[in-house]
């Protein structure tokens, strides 16, 4: 068994590490938004950071390694963050707007991390990162939605659709909003309005009013 003063260094080491892998992959997630992906080489990271780049050696071995950890951040963030709004819904067509409505809060407040895929989506450099599977990511996107149309069909709260098919439009449209994250003239609050009335639609989705309770 190790002694305690053993023990607490080494935890006290793993918490300055962690700290400092965070440091770094925020640096780079603003360094990749504010510069485009091509122009942020691991000198200007570790410059935004305030670091060495030999640190960010230390840490990760590679840009790829470094990238697939900033993509993995953005999508846990916002995965966290939107799974924590609509689960506090109890009914599909409540649950479908709060996803919406969550998807384009989170890129309101962290506009950053969402440019930052976006540059790195365009480059072409998704397929390269260790650790990434697009069609996984893909699927862990949208089958949650999935999942809620179909439930909400089941209780009669959506018209007839494809739910896949919906789900993957409904993706699609939030995802075309991100590209234009650096405008400043970007209204989101408009966009979030219009997307909720336009899968609302879609989807013959029932106001809160006219929902037909759970049983």
């Amino acid at each position: 068994m190790q002694p305690d003063s053993e023990t607490d260094s080494q935890s006290k080491r793993s918490f300055i590490e962690e700290a400092r892998r965070a440091q770094i992959i925020d640096a780079a997630i603003t360094t990749i938004a504010d510069s485009g992906y091509s122009s942020a080489s691991m000198a200007q990271i570790a410059k935004t950071a305030g670091i060495s780049r030999g640190l960010i050696s230390y840490h990760f071995a590679n840009k790829d390694e470094l990238i697939a950890q900033v993509v993995i951040k953005v999508y846990t963030d916002a995965g966290e963050y939107i799974g924590a709004r609509v689960s506090t819904e109890s009914t599909p067509a409540e649950q479908l707007r709060e996803y919406i409505a969550s998807n384009l809060d989170y890129m309101a407040v962290h506009p950053k991390g969402i440019i930052a895929l976006v540059e790195i989506f365009s480059s072409g450099a998704l397929a390269n990162l260790p650790g990434i599977d697009a069609s996984e990511g893909e699927e862990q996107s949208i089958g949650p939605v999935v999942e809620v149309l179909a439930r909400g069909q089941q209780l009669g709260q959506f018209a007839d659709f494809n739910p896949r098919f919906m789900a993957q439009a409904l993706r699609n449209v939030i995802d075309g909003v991100s590209p234009h994250l650096s405008d400043p003239q970007l209204d989101l609050e408009m966009y979030k309005q219009e997307i909720i009335t336009m899968f609302e639609r879609a989807t013959g989705a029932q106001r809160p009013s006219e929902e037909v309770p759970e049983t």
